[in-house]
């Protein structure tokens, strides 16, 4: 039988369909034979467009605009991609740096905006931005809010909504006065102000056409026993520059808290959101819990057509074993390989049979059009009507049979039985990466010499697919009958995923042989003079967290940037000074021998070396320095500045 090696390069073609990314990068570094799979730019796309092609590296390299031939820009996107993959599934981020120091923050769409001085600045981070656009907000209102003239600075409030689309949206208050802000940080242009009657739970979402808010301020008085409040969205046309008479009240979506019980999102042309709570006779009658989810077209018309799912998506049997809903966290997604909406939501439960809680991540397509067969089928006693506020909305008229849960959507997280849990006081972030079967999580962990002190690490864990062997070889060991769905399904996952390790990153200091270096980590992890009150958000490619502050209203904050992508690479960060090896990267990263060129166009074998994968990866845009840009304005409260964190200038990348 021939060797893989042997095979011509379009059968090798074939053969890696049924492997995934970071199997074919082991191939690509077993043997330089094979080194062309993610250097060649014709089966770099093949594999980019298969196995990814709706993660940001493959727009990227269909939308690249620089020297590169295209096809050999899908060769440097998967390399980036790659890399992305594996410092996530690793638990070991390719750059750390403190970014900037805030009163207060967000960071979406891949740019930072932060507050300080009543300064707004904003920094693109995705793009490795040197510069900020920075804008004097006492200028801008002044300018575009009448009844602010005159105010003191003391006595003004602002706080950042929302980012996208160069368009940035803030709430104002001044003497129990607020008004929503919105401008464009690219034109120095001001679009709107708008009076609010209410800030409870505001949340703003747009995408270049349109800009939706809302809050979560209308009282319900359906309900004799239990009135609540429910979310009422407002549109603006962004081209036409006109609110729109109409409004969407939405009195069954119950969930009030942003990432945690609700989130809101614009894919693809929609507005979606989707709550992990639902109404509370729904929840009385069948105890069978399902997602609260309705989208609606971006368009001037688009309230008209608000309709939930089809069929409602299952989320849990309540019988299943209690919440402790304090863990919640929930979130949307597009899958980077099918282009699917999921949501992914992160819960502690007490299971059926089990002594201690476990945190579980579940993984739910929310599909409008076309459910799956068993979907159907357990949702055909459920009828759907029309609600008072045009949100058709569904009513199950018999308690139903929960669906079994696919293996590959549940992703068994941290036991008490079995690893080291946090209390939620020491694990203020939690994340899921689905496209690399990984939770991370922020951790505090203090130092046994000094337990009343912040030590800022990673903690995560990821599960792979077995392999046909180990799955075969699995099958084959005698086992104990197990009974239950919760038992079953466990046994399941176990039979098809191998779970790795609990993994810390940095590791913990040596108390006897000091590392001047690992020091220097945890420094800039955990700045001097700003410790607690420890927040944070986080996307695919990054995280940043924000830390100190002494919980004041203007307290400073320091804020700082944990990166997975190769391509972020911020001016000013220095290589870390000591083996990376030592941080407890992946060995097989490391330590496997691999191919450099010599020179003269021969390759030679360097043990610990490989040929970068990062290097010749330019930024997205292909401009020297793709940060935010800005054009010239009538107003005069824009401009462009240095980026805050040269000044700062303490930040490792980990490259090699």
């Amino acid at each position: 039988m021939p060797s893989l090696k042997s095979l011509p390069y379009e059968l090798v073609s074939f053969v890696i369909q049924d492997l995934d990314i970071l199997d074919i990068r082991n191939l690509s570094r077993s043997c330089r034979k094979f080194l062309y799979l993610t250097w060649e730019g014709r089966i770099a796309k093949q594999i980019l467009e298969t196995k990814a092609p709706y993660s940001l590296e493959a727009r990227h390299a269909r939308n690249a605009r620089n020297a590169l031939p295209g096809e050999q820009q899908y060769a440097v996107q998967l390399r980036r991609l790659i890399k992305r993959q594996e410092a996530i599934t690793a638990i070991s981020p390719l750059s750390v740096a403190i970014v900037a120091h805030a009163q207060s923050w967000i960071y979406e769409n891949g740019v930072l905006c932060y507050i300080r001085d009543l300064q707004l600045r904003l920094l693109d981070i995705h793009k490795s931005g040197s510069s900020e656009i920075v804008v004097d907000l006492c200028a801008l209102i002044y300018q575009n809010i009448p009844a602010s003239r005159g105010a003191h600075k003391s006595k003004i409030r602002i706080k950042p909504l929302y980012y996208a689309d160069g368009i940035v949206s803030c709430v104002f208050s001044l003497s129990k006065i607020c008004w929503l802000l919105v401008f464009d940080s690219r034109t120095g242009r001001c679009i709107t102000t708008r009076p609010l009657e209410s800030t409870a739970k505001i949340f703003v979402r747009n995408n270049a056409s349109f800009l939706y808010y809302g809050t979560n301020s209308e009282i319900s008085d359906e309900d004799d026993d239990e009135d609540y409040r429910y979310w009422r969205i407002w549109a603006f046309d962004l081209g036409a520059a006109t609110w729109l008479d109409d409004k969407l009240d939405v009195p069954e979506l119950m969930g009030a808290d942003h990432g945690t019980t609700i989130c809101f999102k614009i894919f693809d042309g929609y507005f979606y959101a989707v709550s992990n709570q639902a109404a509370l006779e729904v929840e009385e009658v069948d105890w069978i819990s399902h997602y609260t989810c309705f989208r609606f077209p971006v368009q001037r018309d688009g309230f008209s057509f608000c309709k939930p799912p089809r069929y409602p998506i299952w989320r849990r049997n309540q019988v299943e074993g209690v919440i402790d809903d304090r863990w919640y966290f929930i979130r949307m997604f597009k899958d980077e390989a099918t282009g699917q909406l999921k949501v992914v939501e992160s819960r502690k439960e007490w299971l059926v049979g089990r002594i201690s809680p476990r945190r579980t991540y579940y993984t739910t397509v929310i599909d409008f059009d076309n459910p799956s067969h068993v979907e159907r089928s357990l949702s055909e006693n459920t009828r759907i009507s029309t609600s008072t506020s045009g949100v058709e909305k569904m009513h199950p008229a018999v308690p139903m049979k929960p669906k079994a849960r696919n293996p590959h959507f549940v992703h068994p997280g941290d036991d008490n039985s079995e690893s080291f849990m946090p209390t939620l006081g020491k694990c203020p972030m939690r994340s899921y990466h689905p496209s690399c079967q990984t939770f991370i999580d922020i951790v505090d962990d203090p130092a046994p010499r000094d337990p009343n002190g912040q030590r800022i690490r990673l903690r995560g864990r990821m599960r792979r697919l077995r392999t046909p062997e180990e799955y075969a070889q699995r099958k084959r060991l005698l086992r104990t009958d197990e009974s239950g769905l919760e038992d079953s399904l466990d046994q399941e996952i176990k039979d098809l995923y191998k779970e790795g390790p609990e993994m810390f990153w940095p590791p913990a200091p040596d108390s006897i042989n000091s590392d001047p270096a690992l020091a220097s980590l945890y420094a800039i992890l955990n700045p001097k003079g700003y410790h607690g009150n420890i927040t944070g958000t986080w996307d695919e490619r990054s995280l940043i967290y924000a830390t100190g502050g002494d919980g004041r209203r203007g307290g400073l904050q320091a804020l700082v940037l944990v990166s997975w992508d190769p391509s972020i690479h911020l001016a000013g960060t220095a290589p870390y000074p000591s083996d990376p090896r030592t941080l407890g990267l992946d060995q097989h990263r490391i330590g496997a021998p691999t191919l450099l060129y010599d020179g003269k166009g021969k390759e030679k074998e360097v043990a610990g070396q490989r040929p970068s994968s990062t290097s010749n990866i330019p930024p997205p845009d292909g401009s020297p320095d793709s940060g935010l840009l800005l054009k010239p304005g009538d107003d005069d409260w824009a401009a462009v500045e240095p980026a805050r964190y040269l000044e700062i200038c303490q930040g490792f990348h980990f490259l090699l």
